[in-house]
């Protein structure tokens, strides 16, 4: 059709045009989807690219994957990779600056987008490289202090990409997902959890779009959720697993049990039941053998343990057995994923009633491997604070023995430091998709301490700080928490 001579139409109709173009052209011509994909592919913005560009481009695929559904896989897994790129360069910036970004939320316009962000493009900065010396540029504080700005303003850019791509997927998700037959929701989880296992379970520095497999898991909590979690079980306690990927694993199942508002707490237990029992069977294999605390050894099992104590610290009220779960616990075992459990468990501690996998860790943290002193010191302290108050177990004697305990390589940059930092389902902070996630997500619930008795073990500075982050709703160590 042929517009008059004075129209104007918007890029949105625009687009509409194009689908409906596509549309017809594929319908005349239906082995075009390959070539169709292989140009999709090949015009993939870079992710240095502009916001605007980046927006128009992830909406408009998006949109052909809804009327080609054989694209519908490979187009989900092109779009979460560039979410993933952007969100680790993100992270690799941020490591290299010690200043917190604030920012405001960007709302989406094709329209208009266009002429308002082209200074979003970071290609245009990485071009125009200068031949100033290093003495002008960086022995001035003034020079100094404008490549601070421009830094956290191209971070800034970046972080607002990220949220454009993290909005536009979810609300693909909230669109399509939750409104497609179920044979099409299973399609879209398992491309999900394909492009988790290939591209985000191997990196350590995505920091938000694991979420995406986080929200598609509260679409349908008893196949999706329970599928990730088993999923992520098998991983970290396969052997022939690289010790990379079953580390991450079990930081996913710490950080998704404890931040998972949806998950029953019936499941909660099941998972600690699977891992205290596997920490069990694997003390008892490898103890006999051990010379000593090492940094780079028994990463796994630390791992696990830790998984445990950070579970315990966000959802230790879920691990409470009520009078007439206590009865029927016997049976709720056998549900417990994987094929480590514990055959005997012991009687509850103190004045609660606390699921079997909880009774099953005194032995793990009084064994020779010592995981208090290997754990997360913030993570530890708190398990130590709320175990306590809890009358689940009293570890405070271990922690003032450990102090005197030197291991070789502790808290240098190696996979154990991975290991005390790493939570990858830390506060979602992405101004403008954070909407998708705020209902489904647990906070920090603090323990109500006030009528304890603290003047047994007063709570030293560590502690305290510890607990300002806990607060905070993240116990993650690490300074680099962009969007705060």
């Amino acid at each position: 059709m042929r517009l008059p001579p004075c129209s104007k139409t918007t890029r949105t109709g625009s687009y509409e045009r194009c689908h409906i173009a596509l549309q017809s052209v594929l319908q005349l011509i239906p082995t075009g989807t390959n070539s169709l994909f292989v140009s999709i592919v090949r015009h993939m913005p870079h992710r240095r690219f502009n916001t605007a560009e980046q927006a128009a481009y992830i909406k408009n695929i998006l949109y052909v994957s809804e009327y080609v559904p054989v694209l519908r896989k490979q187009i989900l897994g092109l779009v979460v990779d560039q979410a993933t790129q952007i969100d680790s360069h993100i992270q690799i910036e941020l490591d290299e600056t010690d200043q917190d970004i604030e920012f405001e939320v960007y709302k989406i316009d094709l329209d208009g987008d266009y002429d308002s962000e082209e200074s979003d493009d970071e290609s245009d900065e990485d071009d125009e490289e200068t031949d100033i010396s290093d003495d002008e540029s960086f022995d001035s504080v003034s020079g100094y202090r404008e490549e601070k700005n421009d830094s956290i303003t191209k971070i800034k850019y970046m972080v607002r990409k990220l949220d454009t791509v993290m909005f536009l997927i979810f609300d693909y998700f909230s669109r399509c997902a939750l409104s497609a037959p179920s044979e099409v929701q299973s399609d879209l989880f398992h491309a999900l959890v394909d492009v988790f296992d290939r591209t985000i379970l191997k990196t350590l520095k995505s920091r938000y779009t694991q979420f995406l497999l986080f929200y598609f898991c509260s679409i349908n909590v008893t196949i999706y959720s329970d599928f990730y979690l088993e999923h992520l079980i098998q991983h970290a306690i396969d052997p022939l697993k690289p010790t990379i990927t079953r580390v991450a694993s079990a930081s996913y199942i710490s950080s998704y049990v404890a931040r998972a508002k949806f998950i029953e707490h019936s499941t909660i237990q099941s998972v600690i039941m699977t891992l205290t029992s596997w920490c069990n069977a694997y003390i008892e294999h490898h103890e006999p053998n051990l010379h000593g605390l090492e940094s780079t050894k028994h990463e796994v099992f630390y791992a696990v343990v830790q998984a445990i104590l950070y579970i315990f610290c966000f959802r230790w009220r879920d691990l409470v057995l009520e009078s007439d779960e206590l009865v029927l616990e016997e049976e709720q075992e056998d549900n417990c994923f994987g094929e480590y459990q514990d055959l005997a468990p012991q009687s509850g501690n103190g004045s609660r009633n606390w699921c079997a996998g909880m009774r099953n860790l005194s032995h793990v943290i009084m064994s020779r491997f010592n995981p208090l002193k290997m754990c997360s010191p913030s993570v530890v302290q708190q398990f130590a604070k709320l175990a306590r108050n809890t009358h689940f177990m009293y570890v405070y004697p271990i922690l003032e023995k450990n102090r005197d305990i030197f291991v070789a390589g502790l808290g240098e940059s190696n996979l154990m430091q991975t290991i005390q930092t790493f939570f990858p389902f830390d506060p979602y902070k992405l101004e403008a998709s954070k909407i998708y996630i705020d209902n489904i997500y647990f906070e920090w619930i603090p323990e109500d301490d006030d009528d304890e008795d603290e003047s047994e073990e007063e709570l030293d500075e560590d502690e305290e700080d510890m607990t300002t982050g806990m607060m905070a709703m993240s116990i993650s160590p690490s300074p680099t928490h962009y969007l705060h």
